[in-house]
């Protein structure tokens, strides 16, 4: 059976248990200035298992359940309403590894297979916690509201961010705000994207004692191997650690 992922993020938990998963956004388009091509729509239609995250993450895609709804549409999103907690408006499904082991065993299940994935997976959080609880208190900026799940399974201290969505750019004022709440001092580091210019962030904390790192909520260097949502989290992990432990 062909699989089809959306996103990147999503292919790496696709290969999981599928070969020769695709991936329907291109890896130098983020899924904000996404748009279809003749070529996009052949490839959906020619899919039997379509992995994507949900209507509210990408509504482009919902004319298209509605046309083929005799294919497999596996959501990530869906069952968010038991994750709980007040984040359920953030998107990056793929962030919560819970809600990456259930939709990979729904992926499983559609595909008749056997998979290692949900212990291969949770060996790695094992190892994220004990890595990230010593840091939990650290106060830390992102760039975009992307991280609130992985922000709430490992209980960090995010603070704050630049922008609830890169299409919104935030005025003056808040960024004088954010500039005055940095300048306090109990934020430890302040992260950029990579698809995103980081001369917003640059400028906001320039001339102020905090480190800069870097996350990508999309994993595009992480290559689309059967063990790559695994890199994945253990990536984030270390660009964290890196970020917010004590330099030595």
């Amino acid at each position: 059976m062909t699989v089809l992922a959306s996103l990147h993020p999503l292919a790496l938990i696709a290969a999981s248990v599928a070969d020769d998963v695709e991936t329907l956004v291109p890896l130098n388009i983020t899924p904000h200035d996404f748009a279809f091509r003749p070529s996009d729509i052949r490839r959906l239609q020619a899919a039997d298992i379509i992995l994507w995250a949900g209507i509210e993450s990408e509504p482009y895609l919902e004319r298209f359940v509605q046309r083929w709804p005799d294919k497999v549409w596996i959501d990530i999103s869906e069952g968010h309403a038991s994750e709980g907690g007040d984040h359920n408006h953030d998107g990056h499904w793929w962030l919560s590894p819970e809600m990456a082991i259930r939709a990979q065993q729904r992926l499983t299940q559609a595909l008749g297979a056997n998979s290692t994935f949900e212990d291969e997976v949770r060996e790695q959080l094992r190892h994220s916690h004990q890595q990230l609880a010593p840091l939990s208190e650290r106060g830390f900026f992102v760039f975009h509201q992307a991280y609130d799940h992985w922000v709430e399974y490992f209980d960090l201290n995010q603070l704050g961010s630049f922008t609830l969505s890169p299409e919104q750019k935030p005025g003056l004022r808040s960024l004088n705000q954010m500039r005055s709440q940095l300048a306090r001092g109990d934020v430890t580091c302040v992260f950029t994207e990579p698809q995103f210019s980081p001369a917003l962030v640059a400028s906001v904390t320039r001339g102020l004692d905090i480190r800069l790192g870097e996350l990508d909520p999309l994993g595009v260097h992480i290559s689309v191997t059967k063990d790559g949502y695994a890199e994945f989290i253990r990536d984030l992990t270390q660009r964290f650690v890196h970020c917010l432990a004590d330099s030595d």
